[in-house]
């Protein structure tokens, strides 16, 4: 299977966003575009950004439509990880 990723802040997402990933995908002939939000972005540390789990919503609300779109948890899921390990979980 042929994948796309699209990472972002996604805060929120809009439609420059889904239009991106639907040109990408036809011209790439790809099967599926992953959307990946960033649980931190590093270049947004100095300016509030919506708590990941409501990014993550927005993402699943915005693609909910296309079947050729699905959201991943990886970097929210490695961020809550990488946190127990600090906190000795």
């Amino acid at each position: 299977m042929r994948l796309g990723l699209m990472g972002g802040t996604f805060d929120p997402i809009h439609i420059a966003h889904l239009a991106v990933a639907e040109e990408a995908r036809e011209a790439l002939g790809l099967e599926k575009i992953v959307f990946v939000p960033a649980a931190m972005p590093p270049h947004k540390v100095d300016r509030p950004v919506s708590e990941p789990q409501h990014r993550r919503a927005m993402v699943e609300l915005a693609i909910a439509d296309n079947p050729a779109f699905e959201a991943s948890r990886i970097e929210l899921d490695r961020t809550a990880e990488r946190r127990g390990r600090r906190r000795g979980r």
